[in-house]
């Protein structure tokens, strides 16, 4: 059995953000039909109504070799016949396997940018690597410095107000958010090189950040403004690299402090365990956040691989009982649970659905906590509000509980989110319902 994070295919994070560009038409070579009905799918579910393009593939095609003639063939016509800024061409497993020459392709046709962007999943592992590894390669084709720098530019996916908080934080003590991305536009890649310092706000765009120091010359600086401690250092690193007035950034590092200092106040999580559970890096800032509002988190689960601009988050939470582990999956998050009675678990699905079965408090991290800022006092209210408004609910999870036991101790399974039980008969069973009322039965589309 694979020890990988389980997930859907991790090109797909990347493929996401590329598809979220409004002058992109990504191109995404399948390894066959499956996978790119897999990829079809949850582009329109994730991103809506836009279409993936990619050549014909099948078995015949690679091994006469005409894949990459159509591919050719289809990037000149899209590029003249629509003339988008971008053209990304995401190669995944068989075409990296099969070694296509992409180096053949133009670089650019009149005013479109031709990018190939590898994403073969086995040895893109997950959905935060596919994502630097767009990133990095959007970078790579970059023109050099257009006028005087100036500003910030921030990397990663964050809540949509928090970049208009951040610049109005940025703004009082002498700079401002020069781009941000991932952005919807080519044209906020290539601002890029106008900015005077990049900001990674999640941990695992290191080959972004590497790339744009080794080619455009631009430091950066590593954190986010998430916490009390958080947010002061982040504002004063900032400072700092731009070199600003440091008793203007002082005072404002010192305001922003004692504001979110003041609304973690109202959400005090004393004596509560937590684990968390993630995929994408921002839940070592999330872990900040709790074990500075009291809680003990004890535990921190990441499918992200170890990261230099995580190393300091890292010493930070160890120094403070929490555990990192890496390239976790959901063995290691299941044997976990077990270590420490939790009085709430924030995590993937398949680790809330069996946390639940056992009557503990869990929040599905990627639709309930990644989808809220956590950033300057605003963010900490709105996280800590959900995390003491799911804990009070305790008695709710009890009933869950009890639904999914024998004798009143709860089922230890592995299926979690698909419990193998007849629902009917475990209603009649616990008296639930009446005989007369489980007479019909439930069609299986009306479950």
């Amino acid at each position: 059995m694979s020890k990988q994070a389980s997930s859907m295919c991790p090109a797909f994070g990347a493929i996401r953000n590329l598809l979220r560009m409004e002058d992109a038409m990504p191109i995404v070579i399948s390894s066959g039909d499956g996978c790119m009905y897999g990829h079809t799918f949850v582009a329109h579910f994730y991103v809506a109504n836009r279409p993936i393009f990619s050549p014909g593939v099948s078995s015949q095609m690679w091994a006469k070799g005409s894949v990459f003639d159509e591919l050719k063939a289809m990037v000149i016509e899209m590029a003249e016949k629509h003339q988008p800024s971008l053209i990304p061409i995401c190669s995944l497993c068989v075409s990296d396997t099969v070694g296509l020459p992409f180096e053949l392709l133009p670089k650019q046709i009149g005013n479109t940018e031709i990018v190939y962007v590898p994403l073969p999943a086995y040895s893109v592992h997950t959905h935060a690597k596919a994502k630097d590894i767009v990133v990095d390669s959007l970078v790579w084709r970059l023109p050099s410095q257009r006028k005087a720098r100036a500003g910030v530019n921030l990397i990663g996916e964050v809540f949509p107000s928090d970049p208009i908080k951040i610049d109005e934080v940025l703004r009082r003590i002498g700079s401002h958010v020069n781009t941000h991305v991932p952005g919807p536009r080519w044209a906020d890649y290539v601002a890029m090189v106008d900015g005077s310092l990049n900001a990674p706000l999640h941990p695992f765009y290191s080959e972004s950040v590497k790339r744009m120091k080794m080619k455009q010359g631009l430091p950066f600086v590593e954190g986010a403004p998430v916490g009390i401690s958080g947010t002061y250092s982040w504002i004063k690193s900032v400072g700092e690299a731009l070199k600003l007035n440091p008793a203007v950034v002082e005072a404002v590092a010192s305001e922003e402090r004692d504001k979110v200092e003041a609304a973690i106040a109202d959400y005090p999580l004393n004596g509560l365990t937590f684990m968390v559970a993630g995929y994408e890096g921002h839940e070592f800032l999330l872990v900040r956040l709790l074990i500075e509002a009291g809680a003990k988190v004890p535990y921190l689960s990441t499918s992200v691989n170890t990261n230099p601009l995580a190393r300091e988050e890292e010493a930070w939470l160890r120094e403070r009982g929490c555990t990192v582990l890496y390239g976790a999956n959901f063995d290691n998050e299941i044997g976990a649970l077990e270590d420490h009675p939790y009085d709430c678990v924030i995590g993937t699905t398949p680790l809330c659905a069996h946390a639940k079965e056992l009557g503990i408090p869990s929040i599905y991290y990627t639709n309930a906590m990644a989808t809220r800022s956590l950033m300057f006092a605003e963010g900490a209210s709105d996280v800590l509000s959900l995390v003491m408004s799911t804990y009070r609910s305790k008695a709710r999870y009890d009933k869950i509980a009890r639904f999914f036991s024998d004798d009143g101790v709860p089922k230890r399974t592995y299926t979690s989110w698909a419990p193998t039980i007849d629902i009917t008969e475990h209603l009649l069973a616990n008296a639930a319902v009446a005989p007369h009322e489980a007479a019909v039965p439930i069609a299986a589309t009306e479950r």
